[in-house]
């Protein structure tokens, strides 16, 4: 038997992936950011924040847009008989 894949934890693994990436795209030169401290070095709270603030918005849009395929594949379907 083949085992099926758990959507929840594949959309939390992308969601961490994209979350990682813009929070990675923060630290890029030439880009406006609270990330660095004057001295030189890194405020990690703020890239926390950025991060999490970054994972929870890309869940909800894999959420939704999943929530929103279901829909329309039962709308197509039509009712069960």
């Amino acid at each position: 038997m083949k085992k099926r894949p758990n959507l929840i934890i594949l959309s939390l693994f992308w969601a961490a992936l994209l979350a990682l990436a813009m929070t990675l795209i923060g630290f890029l030169p030439h880009t406006p950011n609270d990330l660095n401290d004057p001295a030189g070095g890194v405020i990690w709270s703020r890239v926390l924040y950025l991060f999490f603030g970054w994972f929870v918005f890309a869940e909800i849009v894999m959420l939704i847009g999943g929530l929103l395929y279901i829909g329309s594949t039962r709308l197509r379907r039509g009712p069960k008989r």
